[in-house]
């Protein structure tokens, strides 16, 4: 009995390895990515009216193979990591994912339905390089909200200041502080700023000394930390990435060096 235990535990060892390298592998991570695109470019397809009344069956029909593909999926790569798949945030991101998908396939609300296109963010999880960005772009959430609170504040008190002084003149964009924020705003991002500030020159010649020192302390500073933050965020999970991989093959070369030593302290025995 000891030994059929022992030899059914082998089994179902040498089974779940070959399970895990088979969902690892890459023919099943381009599969899956295959599915992915093919879903999103049929969620897009089911906007356009007149594809979607010649094609709508076939849609729906696809869609729901790609779901039914995706638990399938799921359910392969649970058996293949067993208790160690919820331990990495990816699978939990997928493992979401593909439930609120099966809701949305299976309700009849179109608000709900529309929930569908969050499979296409399963490319993020599948691509590894993809993933390099994400997790720069999660470790630097601290730094952006930061920065993002010191433009707040730039914004507000630039706010405050062209209420008080072009608010009369100007009620339509800086009538009021939070009219003023909003047109503020659209200065900052450069879309159609010449116009606004136009208009404002028209009634205080001055005003452009306003608005140059805005644009350059809020545009061309501020936002452009947003852009160091996550850039250096990447650098250093590249870095992080660089020392475990070195870290894994110093590793590696020391097993093997043992086990030669091993093999070596095994020579002479075994030709007595």
């Amino acid at each position: 009995m000891a030994c059929r235990g022992a030899s059914g535990r082998r089994a179902w060892k040498s089974m779940n390895e070959k399970l895990k390298r088979f969902v690892d592998g890459g023919l099943f991570q381009g599969v899956v990515l295959g599915l992915i695109l093919v879903n999103a470019a049929i969620l897009g397809a089911e906007t356009l009216p007149g594809v979607k009344q010649s094609a709508g069956p076939l849609f729906f029909a696809v869609d729901r193979v790609i779901i039914y593909a995706f638990t399938i999926e799921i359910a392969l790569r649970i058996l293949a990591d067993r208790a160690n798949y919820l331990k990495s945030g990816w699978n939990i991101f997928d493992f979401i994912i593909v439930l609120i998908s099966l809701f949305a396939t299976s309700s009849g609300l179109a608000a709900i339905r529309a929930f569908r296109v969050l499979r296409v963010l399963r490319v993020v999880t599948i691509i590894p390089r993809m993933r390099v960005v994400v997790s720069a772009l999660l470790d630097a959430i601290p730094g952006i909200a930061s920065v993002g609170v010191v433009v707040v504040l730039i914004v507000y008190v630039f706010a405050v200041i062209a209420a008080n002084l072009y608010g009369p003149a100007h009620p339509d964009i800086f009538g009021d502080v939070f009219t003023a924020m909003y047109t503020l705003f659209q200065v900052m991002t450069l879309e159609g700023w010449p116009d606004i500030a136009g208009a404002v020159a028209a009634t205080h010649p001055r005003s452009w000394v306003f608005f140059l020192t805005f644009v350059l302390i809020a545009t061309f500073t501020m936002l452009n930390l947003f852009v160091a933050i996550v850039v250096r965020s990447v650098d250093a999970d590249a870095e992080s990435n660089i020392e475990r991989l070195a870290a894994e093959h110093r590793a590696l070369h020391a097993e093997i060096a043992e086990l030669k030593a091993m093999v070596a302290a095994l020579g002479p025995r075994s030709a007595v």
